[in-house]
């Protein structure tokens, strides 16, 4: 008998001493177990949108007028969705701008038409409809993905519909109450601007994933995010550079001469020669030595006739920000050895990889010969850049 208690009471510390540890490990009330769960639909990408009125109507408006709408009733394909608000944001900072340039207001449907009374100039309206084009097919992306595709160490990267533009994809969870990364997912969305560097990179999250609809996938883009990343206001007050005198003009570059004896064009980068700066092609690059033994370094350009010159552009490339040109000259001569000093700048920044800068400077001398003059990058020891060019512009019209 007194070994029958023994066991009892045994028995009852054992299931104690469990009862207590299972409350004890009992998670808080706020925690929030993420399951991998896709809402459906039967509607297709296209008429999803649609369903959701006062939500998504810029976006449909986007998609109507650059005719986009089959892609999204047909094709398999990713969208990442920017409302209506996202679109609000990016034209108010558009139009601050505008306002402060003295120009009238200009709104969505306009600008998508290509035909803006607002934008004088017929060539920079179509231009502007250009960029919603490409702006807008970055948030359509080739092929089906949940977020649980984006799970896999920093995520994949993503191709958009048209031009095969890459974006970047990766899953986050979200905090819940008490548990760090407790809560539901998130897709981090981001621009990669060409870059490796993920610094160099816009990034935005969601606010809802996993919709399934007949033919995609949608996923939902939180209402702060501004359409077109950081790149919507630049976009469409940029004014096109003007002729470009290489292109239109027979000529011929220059073949660098390098101040350092060790070093030759093809160096660093056999791909990334001098030439590069000159083919038109801004995802093509010219990658150098740069340093004491070989500043300044001279680019320069011969043309067959002399040529009036009063713009030029520069573009920078895919890495470091550090190798980018910081302070240069462009220079002018009859003969190939005499050179007079066109326009200087000092301290200047690329803000974006795969960015084309204009410059215009005051000239009515018509020269054969024009160089650039880089005097010092950002302080790598290398020197990068993607193009060159030396144009025309009809001054003022």
């Amino acid at each position: 008998m007194k070994r029958s208690n023994f066991y009892s009471k045994y028995l009852v510390a054992l299931l104690f001493g469990a009862l207590v540890f299972q409350v004890g490990c009992k998670r808080e009330a706020g925690y929030h177990d993420t399951n991998d769960i896709t809402t459906g639909t039967d509607l297709n990408t296209y008429d999803y949108l649609k369903s959701k009125p006062g939500v998504y109507d810029s976006l449909l408006l986007l998609i109507d007028v650059l005719k986009m709408k089959e892609i999204l009733t047909d094709s398999a394909v990713t969208l990442f969705a920017p409302s209506n608000s996202s679109f609000q944001i990016a034209l108010t900072n558009l139009n601050v701008v505008r306002k402060a340039q003295g120009k009238p207001s200009v709104f969505l449907r306009a600008i998508a038409s290509g035909k803006s009374v607002a934008i004088a100039d017929i060539g920079k309206a179509k231009a502007d409809s250009a960029h919603l084009d490409t702006m807008v097919a970055r948030y359509i992306i080739r092929k089906l993905f949940r977020s649980t595709d984006f799970s896999v160490g920093d995520g994949q990267t993503l191709y958009a519909v048209r031009g095969g533009y890459p974006m970047h994809g990766k899953r986050l969870y979200a905090d819940a109450q008490g548990w760090q990364n407790g809560g539901s997912e998130v897709i981090e969305f981001a621009n990669t601007k060409r870059s490796v560097f993920i610094p160099n990179w816009s990034i935005t999250t969601t606010s809802s994933v996993n919709i399934k609809t007949k033919n995609g996938i949608v996923h939902l883009l939180e209402p702060d995010h501004v359409f077109g990343y950081d790149e919507f206001s630049r976009r469409l007050t940029l004014i096109p550079p003007p002729e470009n005198l290489f292109k239109s003009k027979p000529g011929k570059f220059v073949p660098m001469v390098f101040k350092d004896p060790n070093t030759y064009d093809g160096k660093v980068s056999a791909g990334e020669k001098y030439v590069k700066l000159f083919d038109g092609n801004i995802l093509t690059k010219f990658l150098a030595e740069f340093g004491a033994a070989n500043q300044p370094l001279n680019m320069v350009y011969e043309f067959a006739e002399p040529q009036i010159a009063n713009v030029y552009t520069m573009g920078s490339a895919n890495d470091s920000q550090a190798r980018d040109p910081k302070s240069w000259r462009i220079e002018g001569s009859q003969d190939g050895t005499n050179y007079v000093t066109l326009d200087s700048r000092q301290d200047q920044v690329f803000d974006n990889r795969f960015q084309t800068r204009i410059f215009d400077f005051d000239n009515t001398v018509a020269y054969k010969f024009y160089r650039l003059v880089i005097l010092s990058n950002r302080g790598d020891g290398l020197f990068q850049m993607a193009e060159w060019t030396m144009n025309f512009r009809t001054k003022y019209n």
